[in-house]
């Protein structure tokens, strides 16, 4: 592994470290700050939570730009606490419940101490035969941390409300990362390395790096600081479901160590009608800038699930929005996998368009 590999695996198993579930981002907010910080005086955080970091352009004219990505986790949050000390859960998120049972968790409560256990699966040995085949609903699951009462509970501080998250991962495999939140830390980490690499000489447009809360809850926490900002267009990171496993061949060519994606559409089709499908000439900015730098560019389509220009496209007279990521497998499991190749294409190319992004190009419809 090269030398830059140490130094992105050490940054983000620090992102990944920590547990920011939706609502609760702390410790996320605390980093994203502080790291922030070493790139630039002007860095704050909204009532929100929403870490907001300004590098001014090298002209007074030049575009308003925001770079995002979420610092939240999916997760739980704790909903009761039984009389013998096993907790009950509520999803923040799209927890897929078919990986809940058997997973370890970890809850922080407000005194900070991280507790370890485990979402009880029913003995092996004592399941019924019909049983066998059937995902366990949430609101049936509980969460076992060793205690012996709801009052040892209280004790340990674990009560209503208590966030709880997956156990934390960490390993690698040559430039394979298997870990937790890798959705969208490895976003963090990338607004990071953008917001570092361009300190320095100022940046050719006026940058906002955005690190936004609650993207796993409602998709909104974010809206807040983009009315401040008022931009005129906007790069979000997150992670684009990688389909090169066995149980998703077929279903698209993204892959892992194929590259930085791009979105040409999101739909979520069940229950809300939102989504993105971007400025025809934003996309196709990204291509020719891809194609001119040799970075080899995942085109995504991505039915199902969300991002937060879903709702940000909205904002003003409808910013051009775009979603750049990486690809992820496993996403919303205990362990996620991505590839760092693909992360520091995915910085480069973003590089790059902040150049182009100078010049205002033309999206003008029709």
């Amino acid at each position: 592994m090269r030398h830059g590999d140490h130094e992105t695996t050490r940054s983000l198993q620090a992102l990944t470290s920590m547990l920011g579930v939706a609502g609760f981002e702390d410790r996320v907010i605390r980093h994203m700050r502080e790291a922030a910080s070493q790139h630039t005086r002007q860095v704050e955080v909204d009532p929100l939570g929403n870490v907001l970091a300004h590098l001014p352009a090298r002209r007074h004219d030049a575009p308003r730009v925001v770079v995002l990505a979420h610092m939240d986790e999916v997760g739980f949050v704790v909903r009761k606490v039984e009389h013998d000390g096993f907790v009950r859960l509520e999803r923040i998120g799209g927890i897929p419940e078919k990986s809940a049972s058997g997973a370890a968790v970890i809850a922080e409560p407000t005194s900070g101490e991280r507790l370890f256990g485990v979402i009880g699966p029913k003995a092996h040995h004592l399941t019924a035969q019909d049983e066998k085949y059937r995902v366990v609903p949430i609101q049936q699951a509980y969460a076992d941390f060793g205690f012996v009462d709801r009052e040892e509970a209280a004790q340990a501080g674990v009560v209503v409300g208590t966030p709880v998250g997956y156990a934390r991962t960490f390993e690698t495999r040559g430039e394979i990362v298997f870990s937790n939140a890798l959705d969208d830390r490895g976003g963090c980490w990338a607004l990071l390395e953008v917001l570092r690499r361009s300190a320095d000489g100022g940046p050719p447009v006026d940058l906002w790096v955005v690190a936004s809360v609650q993207e796993e809850f409602s998709l909104r926490g974010v809206v807040p600081a983009i009315r401040k900002i008022a931009p005129d267009y906007v790069l979000d990171i997150d992670v684009a479901v990688s389909t090169d496993t066995p149980d998703l061949a077929g279903i698209t060519d993204v892959k892992l160590g194929g590259g930085p994606t791009a979105g040409v559409m999101s739909f979520h089709g069940r229950g809300t009608l939102a989504g993105l499908i971007p400025n025809p000439r934003l996309l196709d900015l990204v291509r020719q800038e891809a194609a001119a730098q040799g970075i080899p560019l995942q085109l995504n389509t991505f039915m199902g699930g969300l991002t937060e220009t879903s709702f940000l496209q909205l904002e003003q007279d409808g910013i051009p929005a775009i979603d750049l990521g990486f690809p992820c497998r496993y996403t919303h499991a205990p362990v996620e996998a991505a590839h760092l190749g693909d992360l520091s294409r995915l910085v480069e190319l973003i590089l790059a368009l902040l150049e182009r992004l100078e010049e205002r190009p033309s999206l003008a419809r029709g």
